[in-house]
């Protein structure tokens, strides 16, 4: 009972200036409103009673919020051990686009196809993020820089091979897309009347067995040790190159199965620009910034900010309050956290500035002063 209790206030804690921060987004947000002549009180009435408070809505929260959940996991791992990983989106499309295809071409019986496409996929993913460490191992490429680019080189190139070897020839002529992946291998449905499936519930464990991995296991020990001091882990034994190349590899399997998620749970087959537009990367990166990286704060986050994006459709339906409002405050918030860091940075700084031994003073001919 105690041990809950000490969980219980260590995660208030944590959650507490994120709290506040979602305060003073809705606040910033009100602003906007009052400025477009509409009603905050009437205008967040409607955005949260069509995302959390009607069964049919927060069905299609939940489903938008897979993804988020999974992409907000994917970047807690590799930015608690210290690197910052913002190639989720890149190593997303490649995993889910490698598992699309396997799901399709690869003749097996429904439940191993859906076992071997799902590893495939997040194996590709994995491969893809390592493209970073062995840049970083051998020529010192920044990882920030590195995984950002290669977001855009996933997307191109997904983009190249769904418009020409792999497009669906009988598709809706709307949009690119590969061929519809087998029904053996789609995701069972938690309801008959919307999409939501049982990615929700697979978003879930990727949640816990992450908190697992972190607390009770050598490597999960490992990685954050290194996040929070690299002089120190180096000092105990660890060895950096393989835990960065262990953690990025863990993250881009995680963000493959984000994609895989939507894929196999909603959407059944690979659509040009899929996750560009829908940006779950960014939203999962936001999420896991206002939750401090905690992954049970990334999973709460994660659906709060899909029932302000599914929310803001139904007020750019029912007043002239555009979509982008939604954007806004998820903004806000996050800017409001941010500022914490930053905070915090400035802070640490500063003492690590005074700790500094003072420079022995010259006299006029050069000479030391004692």
């Amino acid at each position: 009972m105690d041990k809950i209790k000490t969980y219980l206030k260590r995660f208030g804690a944590i959650m507490a200036q994120p709290v506040i921060a979602t305060i003073l987004g809705l606040l910033v947000g009100a602003v906007f409103i009052i400025a477009s002549d509409e009603n905050p009180i009437e205008i967040y009435q409607t955005m949260f009673s069509r995302s959390f408070l009607s069964p049919y809505y927060l069905s299609q929260t939940l489903t938008r919020a897979t993804p988020i959940i999974i992409c907000g996991i994917a970047t807690a791992a590799a930015w608690r051990a210290g690197y910052i990983n913002i190639g989720v989106e890149g190593q997303m499309i490649t995993g889910s686009f490698a598992a699309t295809l396997a799901a399709i071409y690869i003749p097996l019986p429904g439940p191993l196809l859906l076992i071997v496409s799902i590893l495939l996929g997040m194996l590709a993913g994995s491969i893809y993020a390592s493209i970073v460490s062995v840049l970083n191992m051998k020529f010192g490429s920044s990882i920030v820089i590195c995984t950002l680019m290669l977001n855009y080189v996933a997307n191109y190139i997904a983009s190249y091979l769904v418009s020409y070897p792999f497009m669906d020839p009988y598709g809706d002529g709307i949009s690119l897309v590969t061929q519809t992946i087998p029904e053996s291998v789609q995701f069972v449905k938690l309801s008959t009347t919307n999409n939501l499936s049982i990615g929700i519930i697979i978003a879930a464990i990727v949640v816990i067995a992450f908190y697992f991995m972190e607390r009770k296991t050598v490597f999960g020990y490992e990685s954050k040790m290194t996040g929070f001091n690299p002089n120190f882990a180096k000092y105990g034994g660890v060895f950096e190159r393989k835990v960065m190349l262990k953690t990025l590899a863990l993250s881009g399997a995680i963000a493959a199965l984000a994609g895989i998620c939507e894929i196999y749970g909603s959407k059944y087959r690979y659509t040009d620009n899929m996750f560009t537009s829908a940006s779950f990367a960014w939203t999962g990166l936001m999420a896991a910034l206002i939750s401090n990286l905690h992954p049970i704060g990334i999973f709460f986050t994660s659906i709060f900010l899909s029932g302000l994006q599914v929310g803001g459709q139904a007020i750019q339906r029912t007043s002239s309050i555009p979509i982008q409002m939604a954007t806004v405050i998820q903004s806000s918030i996050t800017l409001f956290v941010s500022a914490k860091l930053g905070v915090q940075f400035f802070s640490k700084w500063r003492k690590q500035k005074k700790q500094e031994p003072a420079k022995p003073q010259e006299s006029k001919g050069g000479a030391e002063t004692v």
